[in-house]
């Protein structure tokens, strides 16, 4: 396993693990607020695992598609979960407010997105029944 698998694979744990644990302290936690404050922290919990899905999947194809797309598809996002879901868990569990940080970590979660889809078409293919240059071809009967 190399570096950036480790990374994508331990951070995509990390941030499934505790996006479990955040979105069950926070409904404890933010049942006695107001409805729109338990959406927003609903919201960034919600970010939180899809991408850490993402990232796991990310780990997954990065040593079978190997890249500088990939690799800035895995950083992106790792930034993108911690400015995006980081800052709305601020906003309602320290109310500090944090600016323009959650949609600077929305435009990383999404260009992550983008040069993952450009990786992949940029990428060439590989027929199934291209002959494999280890192996003579068959004899044809």
């Amino acid at each position: 396993m190399n570096r950036l698998e480790k990374t994508s694979l331990a951070a995509g744990l990390f941030f499934g693990a505790t996006g479990v644990i955040l979105g069950a302290v926070g409904s404890h936690a933010l049942k006695e607020h107001l409805a729109g404050t338990l959406e927003i922290f609903r919201i960034g919990n919600r970010y939180q695992i899809y991408h850490a899905l993402f990232l796991l999947i990310l780990g997954l194809l990065q040593s079978k598609y190997p890249g500088k797309l990939m690799s800035l598809s895995i950083y992106n996002t790792i930034g993108g979960i911690v400015l995006f879901s980081g800052s709305l868990y601020l906003v309602t569990l320290a109310k500090i407010k944090v600016g323009m940080v959650t949609p600077l970590g929305c435009l990383l979660l999404i260009s992550a997105w983008i040069m993952l889809l450009i990786h992949v078409l940029a990428t060439k293919s590989q027929s199934k029944h291209s002959p494999d240059k280890k192996r003579p071809c068959p004899p044809v009967c």
